[in-house]
């Protein structure tokens, strides 16, 4: 994926004042501060044009927010966890020949990917040494072996930022290792905080408050956390599983407002969202039944009551709790 605060230059930028307002508040509705992150980072972008509409819309967005925002380049680690792990060091990614290098070999590269991935999955408490090893390669690994990994991490922090970086953002003691929670940002952790917050605002002042917040929840999942590192299903099954269930419920909370505003078209689509990522939500498709009643689309409300079934694997004649059941029921009750 490419930066996608790209798109939001040309308005962040434009000579009427309303629009490049509302181009911020839009940015920061949808990504809140990764937004910010991914701007600066444009701040080093080879296009010297792409450079100065970055710096002019940082400028735009700081003025029409109220917010400090720091006018130069990103620096730092940024990871992308959630779907395919991306990495960004200094604003430039990391790509599979800065892993490989002092290992050699794809499979090397994979290892070194591995140790910081699940560093960054332990995050400030850091990982011991043979916590490193089951978790990237299974079974206890040779001194030397571990070593040579963890130096070709080093090796690519040192490349791509510098001696002094490398030895602020790895820290390795004689049986520990964690990256520096100062010089890394992370999307799984922005989007834990942000659900985190968005539920808190319900609880606190009302669904219509938190709205904006729920936008920015799905805004930020990009796919499962981790979802391309092989090891990753045995020690990042269980954030997996908690950050699909915030999104799944984000996107409910999303179509339920809608629906409570009469607009059932929106509310279609965000409980389709919601089944993309388990198809099993009951909640989830009782609002959707309800929806294509109102909208009068009979064919689509059977069509996904019958995927429920299946990937429910229920009867429904035993299952009569069962919120897309009774739902379903009761809108047949209705047409009868």
């Amino acid at each position: 994926m490419g930066n996608p605060t790209a798109l939001y230059l040309p308005l962040l930028i434009n000579a009427d004042s309303a629009v490049r307002r509302q181009a911020g508040v839009l940015l920061l509705a949808t990504y809140g501060e990764r937004g910010l992150t991914y701007l600066r980072r444009l701040l080093d972008d080879s296009n010297p044009e792409i450079r100065a509409q970055a710096r002019a819309a940082l400028q735009s967005v700081s003025e029409t927010s109220g917010l400090n925002i720091a006018l130069e380049p990103f620096r730092g680690i940024y990871v992308r966890c959630l779907g395919d792990l991306q990495v960004f060091v200094h604003s430039r990614e990391v790509m599979s020949q800065d892993w490989s290098q002092a290992e050699g070999g794809r499979a090397g590269s994979r290892k070194v990917q591995g140790i910081f991935a699940y560093l960054v999955h332990c995050g400030r408490r850091g990982a011991s040494r043979a916590d490193l090893a089951e978790a990237v390669w299974g079974a206890p690994v040779s001194a030397a072996s571990f070593s040579r990994t963890l130096g070709a991490l080093r090796q690519m922090l040192t490349q791509l930022g510098s001696p002094e970086f490398a030895q602020q953002a790895l820290v390795v003691d004689r049986d520990h290792c964690a990256l520096n929670p100062a010089v890394y940002l992370c999307d799984a952790d922005h989007f834990e905080r942000t659900y985190d917050l968005a539920t808190q605002r319900e609880d606190r002042d009302g669904l219509a408050e938190a709205i904006a917040l729920y936008h920015q929840v799905i805004s930020l999942y990009d796919g499962p956390y981790m979802r391309d590192l092989p090891r990753a299903s045995d020690w990042g099954t269980e954030r997996r599983t908690m950050i699909s269930n915030s999104f799944v419920i984000a996107a409910e909370r999303l179509a339920s407002y809608a629906s409570e505003q009469g607009n059932d078209r929106q509310c279609v689509l965000f409980c389709r969202r919601a089944l993309e990522v388990d198809p099993t939500a009951d909640d989830v498709v009782a609002i959707l039944l309800h929806a294509y009643d109102n909208l009068g689309l009979r064919i689509d409300l059977e069509g996904a009551y019958r995927r429920y079934l299946g990937h429910a694997g229920i009867d429904p004649c035993n299952e009569q709790d069962d919120a897309a059941v009774a739902m379903y029921n009761a809108l047949s009750t209705l047409v009868e």
